[in-house]
């Protein structure tokens, strides 16, 4: 999750008047649930390895912080969204933009979360999206800001790595670290093309499924 969005937590306290909670306006309403999107896709471990490994290419976290946004302006544009509208974004973008397949079903529970998050911010219930807010705070204080990603299926360009992997492996057997589980993902193996410059020096990202 970008800066940007982090910023938005210290700013949304429940506003009161005379010691009254007033009703959350639209405003509040829809920035809550845009950080609950934000902190939602941060702890996909499917998307934080392909941001890691900079799959996405140089701007692979502007993209993920593109993906929150657009999934908002989905539920803007379509308020009867629901699980699976957000889960085939979801597996869309990491396909188009970082050439991953997704395996098993993290992109669905993903979905469900942030259709469950939308649901209570309707209803002004941010209490959920302030403990998600309070954990992302923590692991940023204890240097911790990306889940820790231990391994990940890939296809054919792994298999010179494979002996050097499982070194590796021995190498770190026996030692007490808590890992989270390896996302199913494949990495898909075909030749990445070299990014498009326009004349003004950004690079342009063309959606492999729309060409």
């Amino acid at each position: 999750m970008s800066a940007a969005n982090a910023s938005l937590g210290p700013q949304l306290a429940k506003g009161t008047q005379a010691g009254v909670a007033l009703p959350p306006t639209a405003e509040k309403i829809q920035a809550k649930f845009d950080l609950s999107i934000a902190l939602s896709i941060s702890t996909w471990a499917a998307l934080t390895l392909a941001v890691q490994n900079s799959w996405g290419g140089p701007d692979s976290s502007d993209k993920r912080d593109w993906l929150a946004g657009a999934i908002s302006e989905l539920f803007v544009s379509r308020p009867d969204t629901d699980v699976e509208d957000v889960e085939e974004v979801l597996l869309q973008v990491l396909n188009d933009e970082f050439e991953v397949n997704v395996e098993d079903d993290s992109a669905e529970e993903v979905a469900a979360r942030i259709v469950g998050l939308r649901k209570l911010t309707l209803q002004g219930d941010f209490e959920e999206v302030d403990r998600m807010y309070e954990r992302w705070l923590d692991r940023q204080r204890r240097g911790g800001g990306e889940p820790r990603i231990q391994k990940v299926e890939r296809g054919d360009d792994d298999d010179d790595t494979d002996s050097e992997s499982d070194d590796r492996e021995d190498a770190d057997e026996g030692e007490d670290t808590q890992m989270d589980e390896a996302p199913a993902l494949v990495k898909q193996s075909r030749d990445r093309e070299q990014p498009q410059i326009d004349e003004d020096g950004f690079m342009k990202v063309i959606s492999k499924k729309k060409r």
